[in-house]
């Protein structure tokens, strides 16, 4: 039975959150792509900016610190005395075209083999051009470089003299920024985790009235079919009876009287509980507590009243329905043997029924916050209770149940919040 009813639960998770856990499921691991793609596409903008900005700063340099004299001779002298710059981190150098190319100025031990510079003569002699490039050298090593043109110191001459060119490797930026996609991969993968987690923590946490609504309308159910099952197998039982000629027709049809209004009452029960159930709206007003209380006492001497004066803001119908259950359940319950003797105490807000029964089984004690309780001889769902149990909650108040330490139970009913 244990089994069946987790099954049941859990075919109803999956039917009320499997699609809000997908949903937020898709939104948050939607968003975490996004953000990943962009961090990632920002840190391969700025390893290329890095990069190329490297290189325009050493070509610039290069080319405020070289010149050609009047005679077309090169001269890198103040080049030399900057340590930073010679020897330098890149290639750099310093070509003429011509037939063949003159290289004033190169790497005293090249990282590339290059020694072809006249792809650039276009865009940088003639167009002047500055230029970025990819390639491969003649060993299969990938390079960017960075050309600019330089000028001859005669003010008279307008077209280039030569071409500054630093040629990187771009594989050390390229080898972090792929430790840095891995980094966000990691990080978007254990974000994306989390956010699953939180997502299915938030799925329980919002389903949970939805569950417990659930969880109610079936003991609602159950309780509906115990309470009628048992005046209609007693009608069956008695026309049966009848028809066979074991009873009397008068006494069958006062017996069959007596069970359609004991299973009247409990289906107007059952139907408030719904209504309760439902969301009931309280009409609220100041009464007397004490004073209604007095009112639906019984004419016999079964209850001892104590009652002081207590007004409270509740609404009085449904107060009514509460006392009136409370004491039906005492009477039916509250005697050992003979005649009940039920006591009833009316203070600051708060109603006290105490009955000299066999009190409450200590199962019915564990779950007394439950929206169905037991009553205490009743096998039954102890609808009665149940309904206080709601009408109280619905006034923002509390019902405790408790056994009195000589015998009996006690029943407290709290309407002030």
């Amino acid at each position: 039975m244990l089994l069946l009813i987790k099954q049941g639960q859990w075919r109803s998770w999956l039917r009320l959150g499997l699609p809000l856990l997908l949903a937020w499921s898709l939104a948050w691991l939607l968003g975490m792509a996004v953000l990943a793609k962009v961090a990632i596409d920002l840190r391969a903008e700025r390893r290329d900016a890095d990069l190329d900005t490297q290189l325009a700063l050493y070509a610039t340099t290069v080319y405020g610190l070289t010149w050609f004299d009047a005679q077309g001779r090169f001269h890198d002298e103040l080049l030399k005395l900057e340590p930073d710059l010679y020897p330098a981190p890149y290639d750099i150098w310093v070509v003429e075209p011509a037939t063949p190319a003159i290289n004033h100025l190169a790497p005293v031990t090249p990282r590339f083999v290059l020694s072809d510079f006249s792809f650039l003569n276009l865009a940088v002699m003639r167009e002047r051009h500055k230029v970025y490039r990819n390639g491969v050298d003649a060993q299969g090593l990938a390079y960017r470089l960075y050309a600019m043109p330089t000028y001859s110191d005669q003010m008279t001459e307008t077209a280039p003299k030569a071409m500054v060119v630093v040629v990187a490797d771009p594989q050390p930026g390229q080898a972090a920024y792929q430790a840095f996609v891995r980094r966000i991969v990691l990080a978007a993968s254990l974000l994306g985790l989390m956010g699953l987690l939180v997502g299915l923590g938030l799925t329980y946490w919002s389903l949970r009235p939805a569950w417990a609504s659930l969880r109610q309308r079936e003991r609602f159910l159950s309780a509906t079919a115990h309470e009628l099952r048992t005046p209609v197998a007693a009608l069956r039982s008695i026309c049966e009876s009848a028809q066979r000629g074991d009873e009397a027709p008068q006494r069958a049809l006062t017996r069959m009287h007596e069970l359609l209004h004991t299973a009247s009452h409990t289906l107007e029960d059952l139907l408030l509980f719904a209504r309760l159930d439902a969301g009931a709206t309280l009409e609220r007003q100041a009464v007397r507590l004490d004073l209604l209380v007095e009112t639906l006492l019984p004419e016999d001497d079964s209850v001892q009243l104590e009652a002081s004066t207590s007004v409270v803001h509740l609404d009085p119908r449904l107060a009514s329905v509460v006392v009136r259950n409370l004491l039906e359940n005492a009477r039916k319950h509250g005697s050992r043997a003979g005649k009940p003797i039920i006591k009833v105490q009316v203070a600051d807000g708060q109603v006290r029924v105490e009955d000299q029964g066999a009190g409450f089984p200590v199962a019915l004690l564990a779950r007394k916050q439950s929206d169905f309780v037991m009553s205490p001889s009743q096998g039954g769902s102890g609808l009665g209770l149940a309904i206080v149990n709601m009408i109280v909650r619905l006034h923002g108040g509390a019902l405790r149940l408790e056994n009195k330490p000589e015998g009996g139970a006690r029943v407290t009913v709290n309407f002030q919040a």
